[in-house]
This record gives C-alpha cells, sequence and structure tokens, in this order.
C-alpha cells in the first residue's frame, strides 16, 4: 500500500469518527425551534386521527445543570388552535460529549403520575424513580447497529398483596442502522435508535424474569435533532401475578412545518380582549407578547388607548411596550430585558394590559 492511499484511508476513518459526534446533530444556535404533529395509536398500532395534537420545543438557553453544560429545551402541547398562545411548560436538558448524547432524567415529570400509582398500588415509586435522578448517555453515536446498552439500572423490593418480589427496572438503548427519512422539513440520513424501559423480577433474586417492555424509536438529522419519533401501543398482561391485563397507548410524533393556528388564519376575527402568555416562556435573551383587542370605540368615539407595561417583582415598571390607540385585531410585541435595564436579572417578571375597563396581568421567567 503506498502513502497515499493509506492517508486516504486515515482521513476516511476520522471522517468516519467525526461523523458520529453527538453535538453535530443539535442546532447550533439557541432560538431554533421544533414543530410536531402527535397521532395517538390504537391497540392495533393504527393511527386515531381525531385525538391529534401539537407540540413545539424552543432551545432555549446553555446553562450549567447539576454538573454538566445543558442545551435546555423548552416544550409545550396543545390543539392546533391553541398551541401558539400557550405557555411552555416542561423543560429537557441535553449535554453532548463526544460520541455520546445525555439526557438529564427528572422525576420530577412525571411525579404526578408516579403519586397515582403509589396510591393505587400500595408501591413507592416516587422515592424509586427520585433515585434515578441524574445525568444519562441515552444516545451512544458510536456504538455499533443492533447492540444493546445499558443505560441505567435500579432494583427495589415491593410487596404487593403480602406477596414480597425484587423488580428491576432498566432503560436499554440500542443503535439502528441510519435511514432516509422524508419529513415536511426536509429529506435527512437519519441516525435512529430504540430505547426500551424494561420491567422484570428477580427470579430467587438472581435471575432477571422480563415482566414487559415498553419501546421508543427515534430519528435524529443533522443539526436539527429529533425529527421523529414511534412508540407502538404495549399490551400487558400480568395475569400470571394477580394484576389485570392493561394497555400502554401508543404515539407517533413527526416533525411539521411551522405551526399556524385557527387564531392567526383569522387575524381580524376578535371578539373579545385577551392577553395571552407569552413564548417562549421561561426566556432568554426575548419572549413575545401576544393580545387581541376587539372592535370597542372609546365615549369619545375614538379607538381605545393600549398600555402594555412591564414590572419587576416588586413592582417597579421595566419597560412600556405600548401606549398608543389601536384598532380591533390581533398584535404581538417583543421583548428583551437587556433593551430597558442593564444586566437584568433572572427571576419572575409581569406584564399588565391595561385598556377600556379591562386589566389583565401575567407572569413571566427569565432563566439565563
Amino acid at each position: 500500500m503506498n502513502l497515499k492511499s493509506l492517508l486516504i484511508i486515515i482521513l476516511l476513518s476520522i471522517s468516519s469518527i467525526f461523523a458520529q459526534t453527538a453535538s453535530t446533530y443539535f442546532p447550533s444556535q439557541t432560538g431554533y425551534k421544533w414543530n410536531f404533529k402527535s397521532v395517538p395509536l390504537d391497540s392495533l398500532n393504527n393511527p386515531v386521527d381525531s385525538l391529534e395534537f401539537y407540540g413545539i420545543d424552543s432551545f432555549a438557553v446553555v446553562t450549567p445543570h447539576f454538573g454538566k453544560t445543558a442545551n435546555v429545551v423548552l416544550s409545550k402541547t396543545g390543539t392546533l388552535s391553541t398551541i401558539n398562545s400557550i405557555p411552555f411548560l416542561d423543560t429537557t436538558y441535553y449535554n453532548f460529549d463526544g460520541t455520546n448524547g445525555f439526557e438529564y432524567f427528572d422525576p420530577t415529570i412525571i411525579s404526578g403520575l408516579l403519586g397515582n400509582v403509589d396510591t393505587t398500588l400500595g408501591i413507592n415509586f416516587l422515592t424509586f424513580f427520585n433515585s434515578l435522578e441524574g445525568w444519562y448517555p441515552y444516545y451512544r453515536f458510536a456504538s455499533g447497529n443492533n447492540v444493546d446498552y445499558q443505560i441505567f439500572k435500579k432494583d427495589t423490593a415491593i410487596t404487593v398483596n403480602s406477596i414480597s418480589a425484587t423488580i428491576r427496572f432498566e432503560l436499554i438503548g440500542k443503535k439502528l442502522a441510519d435511514e432516509t427519512l422524508n419529513t415536511e422539513i426536509g429529506t435527512f440520513n437519519c441516525k435512529k435508535f430504540l430505547l426500551e424501559v424494561r420491567i422484570s423480577y428477580l427470579l430467587l433474586n438472581i435471575i432477571p424474569v422480563k415482566m414487559f417492555g415498553v419501546e421508543n424509536t427515534v430519528w435524529f438529522a443533522p443539526d436539527n435533532w429529533k425529527v421523529k419519533s414511534y412508540l407502538p401501543t404495549t399490551n400487558v398482561d400480568l395475569s400470571y401475578l394477580g394484576f389485570p391485563a392493561f394497555k400502554i397507548p401508543g404515539l407517533e410524533t413527526n416533525i411539521t412545518a411551522p405551526i399556524t393556528s385557527v387564531e392567526e388564519n383569522n387575524p381580524e376575527i376578535v371578539n373579545d380582549f385577551v392577553l395571552y402568555q407569552n413564548y417562549p416562556n421561561p426566556f432568554n435573551p426575548s419572549t413575545t407578547i401576544k393580545y387581541s383587542i376587539p372592535d370597542v370605540i372609546s365615549t369619545e368615539g375614538r379607538n381605545l388607548n393600549v398600555l402594555l407595561i412591564v414590572y419587576d417583582v416588586l413592582g417597579t415598571e421595566i419597560a412600556t411596550l405600548v401606549n398608543e390607540e389601536k384598532p380591533a385585531g390581533n398584535y404581538e410585541v417583543e421583548f428583551n430585558p437587556a433593551s430597558s435595564i442593564k444586566n437584568p436579572a433572572s427571576g419572575i417578571y409581569f406584564y399588565r394590559l391595561q385598556t377600556g375597563n379591562y386589566i389583565k396581568t401575567k407572569k413571566m421567567i427569565l432563566l439565563k
């Protein structure tokens, strides 16, 4: 083999290694938004279109989070007509270290569900899942195809109907073969992963016997991160343990073009005063505030004066965003604290809309 051939092989090998770097699959700049359409699946994994809903994720900020540099993604879900006006309520934290994509497992996201399970079955799942909180390498881009890798494992002793057993909870990952995926925003050569939540009981406290598993397949596109996920319906039969059969509903989620709500398709149809929740929320460095003004004339025969003011948590006025007469319609205005105050602090701020006899105040959160 001559030197030229050897150099080509080395360069191709290096290129292959860098292509597996996890961060190349995540957007490089904050402010990136993902728009999703989700469709629940019935027991045969057929889509139930009448129950479809939408979601928006927003890459909000990069900030330290429990020992790692976190890419913070805010999320919200809703109907087509409401998704753009509702606030972001959920938060996901990602970290990228070489070929591994880490995700922070936060049990508070499912605390409500776990509390119900605790009450119903008498099992302290809430305490159990709290012990799992932390960073885990969910996505291992350098892993070989179709090779299982364990993300985390936890055993716990439970007692149900006076019967004691040891239950094992595992999260298993697997990188599948690359797949070309056609989406509404383009065609991508995607990395594909399968994540399985596996529940087993330990026979003689040693041998794991699988009870059931819930599998979720996800597709990642370069510079776009997650563009599709598929969670089939899981039918669970634990009758041999004295539990009734049940199913875990499936869900298919696909990235879409930017979502335009019904209200935005009819911008001049306004029936009432409305002050919407800002979005994104929490935000950094700026956020958008939307409001609606109906067709109302003041006693002087003019359009009503609209006043939109931002206050800090102590009630000090920070910025006047609007102070003028407005005709009927839907409006939005951007608020960037840095344009009004020097070195704005993280925390809660309030914005108030006042026009005529209508006064409405909402809170928002600056996250730095």
